[in-house]
């Protein structure tokens, strides 16, 4: 495979599962020898992360999806940069690969789809990966053709080995408290509302511990709802999630909306047993019975039930988190998202060119 010149594109000021994703990626195909370049705006989190990994990156500010200028600065610079694929990210980041690469054959435009209601703007994309065959039935279900779309699921960096001891002791747990943990943004469609209302339902005691920047009107209502509930944790923006996965019992997720669940997968990778929502693309990531158990959407006694049968049972909660790590070797890898990226990147570029 030849060494590619590849310009990522991702509209974000925040931190999320998309963000993750681009950065994962690009350090990635940096290390199998490619060129790799983040055009977005220059106060994002993902360019301050592109710069200390020492990643090129090139401002552009993408205010909303007729920006003239931005559109005009990013088909420029695939022109002087010598681009062989430009990749968007999201609705915006394809808009704008889509329109960039029009009309200049050298350069391929490619974009992922990263969520289940995804699909308006991605059509001058010559193809569309999709972060789960959830996300690749929208995708379909709005007109794209199957073959013009490939799935390559999300891939997740091996947490670091914790300290199950030290983490609880930071924490303050108990050595004999049922400890759970859920991280992602706080909105509507993460849950955390219904994750509250379940441990207050469960017949057990089982504490739970949110993850993510409080800064929403979604964030305040989970608070008044949790009213000063000692079992109920808020641990603010964490950079440091993964690490602190070895000193819980269980994940929780209770999504009403999922196009893969990276945090899902993080948890299986730290062999974390997992109750989740059946949503989305959800079932990709966590087999009921397997690798943690499934309930339906918005069930908050079913979710509760799912917490009490892992207290019960610590046998079966062993066997689920230790079939969650080996499923994310097998299946959910860096590396193995980087070299399906990089060889369908390949072989659509020499398609192309026949």
């Amino acid at each position: 495979m030849r060494p590619m010149r590849i310009v990522q594109v991702l509209h974000s000021h925040g931190y999320g599962g998309a963000e993750r994703h681009a950065l994962a990626l690009m350090r990635g195909l940096r290390g199998l020898g490619h060129e790799v370049l983040y055009a977005g705006p220059e106060d994002a989190w993902l360019t301050r992360e592109c710069r200390q990994a020492g990643i090129d990156t090139a401002h552009l500010g993408m205010s909303g999806l007729f920006d003239l200028g931005s559109h005009l600065r990013l088909r420029r610079l695939l022109r002087e940069w010598g681009a062989d694929v430009v990749h968007g990210h999201l609705v915006r980041g394809a808009h704008y690969a889509g329109w960039a690469a029009w009309r200049q054959s050298a350069v391929l435009p490619l974009c992922t789809a990263h969520a289940t209601t995804a699909a308006k703007h991605m059509r001058r994309c010559r193809h569309i990966i999709a972060v789960s065959e959830a996300v690749k039935a929208n995708l379909m279900a709005h007109g794209h053709a199957a073959q013009d779309i490939t799935v390559i699921h999300n891939g997740i960096t091996a947490p670091p080995a914790g300290d199950r001891a030290a983490v609880r002791r930071a924490l303050g747990i108990g050595d004999s408290e049922f400890a759970v943990i859920s991280a992602g943004r706080f909105i509507r469609d993460k849950g955390q509302d219904l994750m509250v209302q379940a441990v207050r339902a469960c017949r057990r005691p089982v504490s739970l511990y949110l993850a993510g920047a409080p800064d929403t009107a979604y964030a305040a209502e989970v608070r008044r709802l949790a009213g000063g509930d000692p079992k109920v944790h808020f641990l603010g923006y964490r950079s440091d999630v993964q690490g602190l996965l070895a000193g819980f019992d269980a994940y929780l997720s209770a999504s009403r909306r999922e196009a893969f669940g990276m945090s899902l997968a993080e948890a299986g990778a730290a062999g974390l047993p997992i109750v989740a929502t059946a949503v989305g693309g959800v079932p990709e990531v966590v087999q009921d019975g397997s690798t943690g158990l499934l309930v339906p959407n918005e069930d908050v006694p079913a979710l509760a039930a799912a917490l009490d049968r892992l207290q019960d049972d610590p046998a079966l909660a062993a066997r689920l988190g230790q079939a969650a790590r080996e499923q994310y070797l097998a299946r959910f890898t860096v590396e193995q998202m980087v070299q399906a990226t990089a060889a369908l990147c390949s072989r659509l570029g020499r398609k192309a060119a026949t």
